[in-house]
């Protein structure tokens, strides 16, 4: 039975969990990751200078409003130089990988096209998919630089296999991907497979939305919320770069020490990549003077603490005097800390170039979430394009506290993703939403046209305990002018099972977009907190297929 439709919007908590049962056997759940207890966090982190070595790069100057891919391209790149053992000497510069912010900002925001499609990556099927910009290019070709949006954005788009592409990378033998240094320089870049799939410099394993240290109050007041500074922590402790979003316009910033603590209630309107923290930060630090020469209003923090930034606008003079370096200290306790989000990287594999199966291309807003009293799966089911080798499954989680328990079939039947032969199932819990991928316990082959299924089993704990079957999907809306928006589900790829049978996608998308259409226009005219989204109606929403992928390697 149906119980509730949430939208997935809020802040993250801790949870615990027990095993459970994949079919007739037992499996213990394997934990997605470590998170450290606070008590044995060090007092202080610098990714600058981490056991000696450097794994951040150099600070860059973003031309137009796509700071959101700084934030996000910075921590990706700690991320895989710190996976991949690409420390410098500390106070040496660390150029070793320069994500392209400009891939990232352009093809996130246009959609797929006929000419995108490539084995083992896009599917023909998918073709259409995607946010559509054609309008807006009309009138600015450089319009999906002056976007933001929710971070899950981006984790989706590398979770496909999109990138971080490195601006060294050539195509016809020059630098495509090479953000531009000035006003006038080439923005634009084609839409097809060549340059959208160009090689990549690293994978992603895993993204973590983690709780967010600014929270709000069931009467719209600021708390803070230690558990969000905690995971930031635990994150940088373990060599993730972090991305978030903070309010910049705001006059409580001290330029002396290039140290920023706002306490006003105005979202946040940039993104940054949090390079490190420092416990015993003084508070004092954070005073500063107003126009009239007295101490601003609330202008010290009720404690030390800061997270040290790393900013997009470049070497900026800040104060008058001394050149800035870029970097500026936020303390805790400031009020607009919002949306955390992590990175883990693949490090060295022997899978190169791997294949990706997957319907989920239209880079989601959000993720809705309908409860279930019954058992409840989630399938995707897909034909091999080729000779290849399964090792790996992925998938997002809309929700916190979940668990995953995952069944892989091979030579599946028409319309029931649990026939044919069973290869491998597992469990695995999940503390935090956000995008994950397995690496199964062997490596299945599968002939091409072979047909074969991932099954997802998803259960969420809710705060009292006790546990629900889980369906989750993506939805997107229309937040920009003259930006649209598709999402493309055909039959046999996406499967539902609730009541005892298997449903098609295919025909629950009218009632999915109705569903998460009136849900989130109830969350947004109740929850204050929320980034102002003006919904155009229904028809600016689209929804897609279950966000789970099959990873392969082509066969030898």
């Amino acid at each position: 039975m149906k119980k509730v439709l949430a939208i997935i919007l809020s802040a993250l908590t801790l949870c615990s969990f027990t095993a459970c049962s994949a079919g007739n056997e037992t499996l213990t759940a394997e934990e997605d990751f470590e998170v450290i207890d606070a008590s044995k966090l060090p007092s202080k982190v610098d990714l600058r200078n981490f056991e000696g070595k450097n794994y951040v790069t150099p600070v860059k100057n973003q031309w137009y409003g796509d700071c959101w891919s700084f934030s996000l391209a910075g921590a990706a790149e700690i991320s895989y130089l710190f996976e991949n053992d690409m420390g410098v000497p500390a106070g040496e510069v660390n150029d070793k990988v320069n994500f392209s912010e400009k891939y990232i900002s352009w093809y996130l925001f246009h959609g797929i096209t006929q000419d995108d499609v490539v084995k083992g990556k896009v599917r023909a099927s998918q073709a259409g998919e995607g946010f559509d910009l054609t309008e807006p290019d009309k009138k600015l070709k450089l319009s999906s630089y002056l976007i933001g949006g929710p971070f899950i954005h981006n984790s989706n788009f590398f979770g496909a296999g999109f990138g971080p592409v490195d601006e060294s990378v050539t195509v016809k033998g020059e630098h495509p991907y090479a953000y531009d240094d000035s006003w006038e320089g080439e923005w634009t870049l084609p839409l097809n497979a060549e340059y959208r799939n160009a090689p990549e410099a690293g994978l992603i394993r895993s993204s973590k939305r983690l709780p967010n240290p600014a929270s709000v109050s069931s009467d719209g007041k600021y708390e803070f919320n230690a558990d969000g500074i905690n995971a930031i922590k635990s994150e940088l402790s373990q060599g993730h770069g972090v991305s978030i979003a903070l309010c910049s316009s705001h006059p409580g910033f001290n330029s002396a020490n290039r140290a920023a603590y706002y306490t006003g209630d105005d979202q946040p309107d940039h993104a940054v990549t949090v390079v490190g923290y420092d416990d015993d930060y003084p508070k004092e630090n954070f005073t500063f003077i107003n126009a009239n020469g007295k101490n601003g209003e609330d202008g010290t923090p009720p404690e030390n603490g800061a997270l040290i930034i790393k900013n997009s606008w470049g070497l900026t003079d800040y104060d008058g005097n001394d050149p800035d370096d870029g970097y500026v200290y936020i303390s805790y306790y400031d009020h607009s800390l919002m949306d955390p989000l992590s990175y883990v990287f693949e490090g060295k594999s022997k899978h190169e170039n791997p294949n990706f199966d997957q319907y989920d291309l239209m880079m989601t807003n959000w993720y809705g979430s309908t409860d279930y009293d019954s058992e409840t799966k989630m399938a995707n089911v897909f034909d091999a394009e080729e000779d290849e080798n399964l090792y790996r499954i992925a998938y997002a989680v809309g929700l916190p506290k979940t668990e995953v328990a995952y069944e892989i079939y091979k030579g599946v039947g028409d319309d029931d993703p649990s026939s044919g032969t069973l290869l491998e199932k597992g469990i695995h819990r999940h503390t935090r939403e956000g995008f994950y991928s397995i690496d199964l316990k062997e490596e299945y082959a599968l002939k091409k046209g072979d047909k074969y299924s991932v099954v997802l089993t998803v259960k969420h704990s809710s705060d009292d305990g006790s546990m629900t079957y889980t369906e989750f999907f993506p939805y997107s809306t229309e937040f920009y002018e003259g930006m649209t928006v598709h999402g493309v589900i055909n039959k046999g790829e996406s499967y539902l099972y609730t009541d005892g049978k298997w449903s098609d996608m295919s025909g629950m998308k009218d009632d999915l977009i109705d569903r998460a259409y009136s849900q989130c226009s109830d969350l947004l005219e109740q929850d204050k907190a929320l980034p102002e989204l003006k919904l155009k109606g229904k028809d600016s929403f689209a929804v897609d297929n279950y966000p789970i992928k099959a990873i392969l390697s082509p066969a030898e």
